[in-house]
């Protein structure tokens, strides 16, 4: 059995008493919970912590002032109204009434602050380079947050993982955050940093009452492991399963498949401070070298479609659609490495100087068709006189690599539109807040990003956005390979999993057990 969420057009963006066990795994195959696995178990329980609050936020417990909703707009969620000053520098934000957190608290404007105030601030998180000046506490239910430059994505900005909200109770007293106190309609029983979290429902949770009254997330990084899993009822929800999987699922009667289209994209990022990538020429050989739909049609086995650009004109009204991106062509790809001095020679690798065209490509193993895409590019590259080394470790050494710029190049999943705005551009093009850790760097698109995110109006927006595109796809820091539909699956019986089509979003609460 099959369901498929297809993408849609996006609309335009606009405390004490919660003890968590930090002890062994709590739950059996057997014990009546409802048992799943999704991709990159969380180290951490700090929302700052790029697993600890996409994971927490996933999984029900944690829950940011804004949301993403299924048509990619972004609505208030713990907000009751807002407001934004002439000056578009001051925004007040007056919270809901009718929220109350796992500790039995209301939520207050103690609690955001406490939260927002991390969030902009502490070097570990993704949001601290953004222009925000303070937020406080006008009254117990009102926050007021002062910019020092215009910023026309802060709704969206409030609605990223990092802006999820915990009561400080949430924070040992070293400071480090040992459990989520947030609002969600799960809360955290217990976390073992070894690989389960147990959650139990929220029942004052203001909007659906959950069903299922106890969930395990349980860590299973192979993906054949995990389909294993679900079809011996061990779980009873799988995310990110091999494409390879989809056929197997379809033919069982025991399980059934869930394919989610979103907008994000496998890509592959240049170290454009290392040579011989320094040279666009050599970048842009590279992409014309890549057969994006051979990868598709083999790899893939034909679930997704092909990237060249940083966002599907279909789905992103940002898109700007005059692109001409380096595509398949592989004569294009001999000519640019030949124009930059690198000859072919009889053991058909090319040579510039004595020295041999080697690179190592970088990928990891928590997302199960990066691996293999990374051999094919591997065939594809030498068929053009490149000496690839693909090198495959998990998430954590390659993070590592990448951090200390100790990489020639790595392939990886990446959701290019995951807060609603396009200023999330500046996370992959800007080199003192780029989360992908590119040495890119191009004054005039830093100053093109800090315009757009300053300027309200869509229209003067669009073309801001526009000539950002066109210039990172002429310098190609980053390429773009394909983009993917999800694999996931779930066991006959279980009813309401529909995937959110933006972000990775279980919405536990809508889903039940016949």
């Amino acid at each position: 059995m099959e369901q498929t969420t297809a993408r849609r057009p996006l609309l335009k963006a606009v405390a004490a008493g919660s003890l968590v066990g930090i002890a062994g795994c709590t739950g059996s195959a057997d014990d009546g919970a409802f048992r799943f696995s999704v991709p990159f178990f969380p180290p951490s329980l700090d929302p700052l912590q790029n697993d600890g609050g996409w994971r927490g936020r996933e999984i029900g417990i944690l829950e940011p002032l804004f949301r993403i909703n299924r048509e990619g707009g972004v609505e208030p969620q713990l907000v009751a109204d807002w407001s934004r000053s002439d000056d578009n520098l001051s925004w007040e934000f007056k919270l809901r009434e009718d929220i109350v957190l796992h500790d039995d608290s209301q939520l207050n404007a103690e609690a955001v602050v406490f939260s927002l105030d991390r969030a902009f601030s502490e070097t570990a998180s993704r949001m601290s380079g953004l222009p925000v000046e303070g937020v406080d506490a006008i009254d117990d239910q009102t926050v007021a947050i002062t910019t020092t430059e215009p910023m026309a994505s802060l709704p969206a900005q409030l609605a990223r993982p990092a802006a999820g909200i915990i009561h400080p109770d949430s924070q040992a007293e070293d400071g480090s955050i040992e459990t989520q106190i947030s609002t969600g309609p799960y809360q955290l029983e217990s976390y073992d940093p070894s690989g389960e979290i147990v959650l139990t429902r929220h029942d004052d949770y203001y909007g659906t009452t959950p069903e299922i009254e106890r969930a395990v997330f349980e860590q299973v990084s192979d993906g054949q492991t995990k389909l294993l899993k679900l079809q011996n009822d061990e779980l009873q929800l799988a995310k990110n399963l091999p494409n390879s999987a989809a056929a197997e699922i379809r033919a069982d009667d025991s399980v059934e498949l869930h394919l989610t289209e979103d907008t994000s994209e496998q890509i592959i990022v240049f170290n454009t401070d290392r040579e011989p990538l320094d040279d666009v020429r050599v970048r842009r050989a590279i992409l014309s070298s890549i057969d994006r739909q051979a990868i598709i049609d083999s790899v893939l086995e034909g679930i997704g479609s092909p990237a060249y650009a940083p966002w599907d004109p279909e789905t992103v009204q940002w898109a700007n659609e005059g692109l001409e991106p380096d595509s398949y062509d592989p004569d294009k790809a001999a000519a640019l490495l030949t124009e930059a001095g690198w000859e072919l020679d009889d053991d058909g690798v090319r040579y510039r100087d004595g020295d041999p065209l080697e690179l190592v490509l970088w990928t990891y193993t928590e997302r199960p068709n990066l691996p293999d895409i990374a051999t094919v590019m591997q065939s594809q590259l030498g068929d053009t006189g490149f000496d690839i080394e693909v090198r495959v470790t998990e998430w954590s050494a390659l993070d590592e690599a990448k951090s200390q710029g100790n990489y020639d190049m790595f392939i990886g999943h990446w959701g290019m539109y995951n807060f609603p705005d396009p200023d999330t551009l500046t996370n992959y093009y800007d080199p003192d807040q780029n989360i992908i850790d590119s040495p890119y760097d191009n004054q005039r698109v830093v100053d093109l990003l800090n315009e757009g995110r300053a300027t309200f109006d869509d229209d003067e927006r669009k073309e801001i956005y526009d000539e950002i595109q066109e210039i990172v796809m002429q310098d190609v820091p980053v390429g773009f390979l394909a983009r993917q539909s999800y694999v996931n699956g779930t066991k006959a019986g279980v009813e309401g999993y529909d995937p959110h089509p933006r972000i990775p979003e279980l919405e536990l609460e809508d889903i039940s057990r016949s």
